[in-house]
């Protein structure tokens, strides 16, 4: 049998796709075609329905003011974890504070982006919202489950000391870290009280009858760390107030921010530090990430 030339392989295709003499297209009559559409049409509407139906159901089962999952099932389990920042990339923890500009400038660039929406929230603000949510704060007054609004986070209280102005302190081998405690839906914090038997050591001489609030507290993990971590201080207090706290999607809300700033930090030496967190429901656990951050730092500027 000869092999069918090109001519002949294209006249066949052709006469496939439409014939003539038979009336057919890819080799199906009119009624075929009508028929194969009239079942894809009705097996399309009924998937689509049921679809359409699935995700209905799933709506009516979704609280868009609640989280479905709190407290202990929550994945977070009720126990809030720490970040920081700057954070130098997703492959190193080490803030290395030298006279590269360029690192410093990307470190400035960090904190500033982070506390944009800050600085946006407490400039939208007017003086009267500005001077009540002081006062809440120097109260302790705790957000409230009935809160529709939030009070925006002090701005210039809390840059007062660690500011884009001044670099953050990384030029001149002091830098300010920005801490944050994650926010968890009405988890509602119980700060440690002058008269508990069971407040940390570390924390002890910062508990007093007005300072009511997440106390936090950065330091060195091994000996050798804690002899050269120098001193740290922090703004624009030791811990998150309990003015923001529970959160109950309160429009505006911002987490709270806390800045430690390190001074006469030992230079050229790779410190492990740890920043903890206080309250009677808050257990760190350094494996698991909560509670608690952890970094390293190298100051070689000089």
């Amino acid at each position: 049998m000869e092999k069918p030339t090109f001519k002949q392989n294209v006249d066949n295709f052709c006469k496939f796709v439409y014939n003539s003499e038979d009336g057919t297209v890819f080799g199906r009559g009119g009624r075929s075609w009508l028929e194969l559409g009239f079942f894809y049409l009705i097996y399309y509407i009924c998937l689509a329905a049921f679809f359409i139906g699935t995700i209905s159901v799933f709506y009516q089962t979704v609280d868009w003011d609640h989280p479905k999952l709190q407290g202990e099932d929550s994945l977070l389990r009720g126990n809030p974890g720490m970040g920081f920042s700057p954070l130098p990339d997703i492959d190193t923890t080490l803030i290395r504070v030298s006279d590269e500009q360029k690192k410093i400038d990307s470190y400035v660039n960090t904190l500033t982006t982070v506390l944009k929406p800050y600085k946006k929230a407490w400039g939208k603000a007017n003086s009267t919202v500005q001077a009540a949510c002081k006062l809440a704060n120097n109260k302790e007054i705790r957000a409230g489950e009935e809160g529709k609004t939030a009070c925006p986070v002090d701005y210039e209280t809390l840059t007062e000391q660690c500011n884009e102005k001044n670099s953050y302190g990384f030029t001149d081998g002091q830098p300010c870290i920005l801490l944050k405690l994650n926010r968890i839906y009405g988890w509602t914090p119980q700060p440690y009280k002058p008269d508990d038997t069971n407040i940390p050591e570390e924390i002890k001489d910062a508990i007093t009858a007005d300072s009511g609030m997440i106390q936090i507290k950065c330091m060195g993990e091994n000996p050798a760390d804690v002899d050269s971590i120098g001193n740290v201080t922090y703004y624009p207090q030791q811990g998150f107030p309990l003015l923001y706290f529970p959160y109950k999607k309160q429009e505006g809300y911002l987490s709270p921010l806390v800045f430690a700033k390190f001074v006469n930090t030992s230079k050229y030496l790779a410190l492990m530090i740890e920043c903890k967190a206080y309250a009677q429901n808050i257990a760190v656990d350094v494996q698991e990430k909560q509670g608690s951050v952890h970094f390293e730092m190298l100051i070689d500027r000089i």
